[in-house]
């Protein structure tokens, strides 16, 4: 689930005031998660914009083999042997979707990673040197895409996608806007 808060304002201002027009539709915003919810320790006054898991569709090749397998095993009159692949299929789809998060506050960009030991990979909204989005025509159908961020303080990554990568994001476009539109601020001055 998406948790966004918009920058700038306080939860006075998001609520909406009694000056405005009450024909007005008043936009349904969640608040920011505290810090005691938040999926990395919070520096003071920092403030989370996005806290996002992987998308489902992104496991969807997973996902329709697990759905033969189960058709497979009716077919061939083993529905136990199905359910127990499909189920283990799902199963895995399930922990490595549950073990990544995404957290995008308003100074860093930061991959969550692990169940009982966790490990983070983040760069800082001023070392961000490039920001590349994409979605192949499977994710596009899917809903889902990428965002690969270049940074000058690690060189990780394989192969053609250096940097940090969000993979299966699925608001990609929308977390990309945000990235870009922070790290502007932040090179103008403006924060």
């Amino acid at each position: 689930m998406s948790k966004q808060a918009t920058r700038g304002q306080s939860m006075d201002d998001r609520e909406g005031s009694s000056d405005e027009p009450a024909s007005q539709p008043q936009e349904r915003r969640q608040p920011a998660p505290s810090e005691e919810t938040a999926s990395i320790p919070l520096l003071e006054g920092e403030e989370i914009l996005i806290d996002e898991r992987p998308a489902w569709s992104a496991w969807s090749y997973h996902l329709i083999v697990a759905g033969l397998v189960l058709l497979g095993s009716i077919a061939f009159e083993e529905l136990l042997v199905g359910v127990i692949g499909a189920g283990l299929i799902a199963a895995y789809v399930w922990y490595q979707r549950s073990k990544v998060t995404y957290v995008v506050t308003d100074r860093r960009i930061v991959v969550v990673t692990g169940h009982s030991s966790k490990s983070t990979n983040e760069t800082w909204m001023e070392d961000v040197r490039g920001l590349q989005t994409g979605a192949s025509a499977v994710e596009r159908l899917l809903g889902h895409g990428h965002i690969t961020v270049s940074h000058a303080v690690l060189p990780t990554g394989f192969g053609r996608f250096k940097g940090l990568r969000l993979g299966g994001v699925p608001n990609y476009e929308e977390i990309a806007a945000v990235i870009r539109t922070r790290q502007s601020d932040r090179k103008d001055g403006r924060y």
